[in-house]
């Protein structure tokens, strides 16, 4: 008995590291469109919060769809052609938000996507988006929180108008 508990234990050890990573899925609605005689631009904001102070996150892919479900932007390193995400430009120099350190609060917005303009071609498709956040990490998948809000500003880089907060829901099993 004790030579079979100790196959058993020793066999971990032997697991390959991965086998304790995390990761998942998080959708939250967005919107990005002019309104009010394209005096106003609304627009939307993703926290991407890692709580983990010890692992870093990666957010493998951002697939953001319209109204009627096309795919209006794809990035990150899960996409078929490794297509880098945007720049947080309200950073100097640029933030990629590719990697969560441990304990940082990165965001990322539809203007670092599109500008201060509507989506090109199908500007009216932005009222009703949803935003979809995949993501991997080491350990405990429930450490890294996505949020965030809507704002309106005054086009076309204005004052801000509004703020409100997002819906974002956990997608399970897929």
């Amino acid at each position: 008995m004790k030579r079979v508990a100790a196959l058993c234990f020793s066999s971990l050890a032997l697991l390959p590291a991965y086998s304790f990573a995390g990761g998942g899925t998080i959708v939250c609605s967005a919107v990005h469109f002019l309104r009010a005689g394209d005096t106003e631009l609304r627009s939307t904001a993703i926290s991407l919060r890692n709580l983990d102070l010890v692992n870093p996150t990666t957010v493998e892919r951002i697939t953001i769809r319209n109204a009627f479900g096309d795919v209006v932007h794809d990035s990150g390193p899960a996409t078929e052609n490794n297509n880098p995400h945007p720049l947080n430009t309200d950073f100097s120099g640029g933030l990629n938000i590719t990697v969560v350190p441990p304990g940082a609060s990165y965001y990322i917005a539809t203007t670092h996507i599109w500008g201060f303009v509507g989506i090109p071609d199908m500007p009216e498709t932005g009222q009703s988006m949803s935003a979809r956040v995949q993501f991997s990490k080491e350990e405990k998948a429930a450490l890294f929180v996505v949020g965030g809000n809507n704002r309106t500003r005054q086009a076309p880089n204005g004052a801000e108008r509004a703020r409100d907060s997002i819906q974002c829901t956990e997608v399970h099993g897929g």
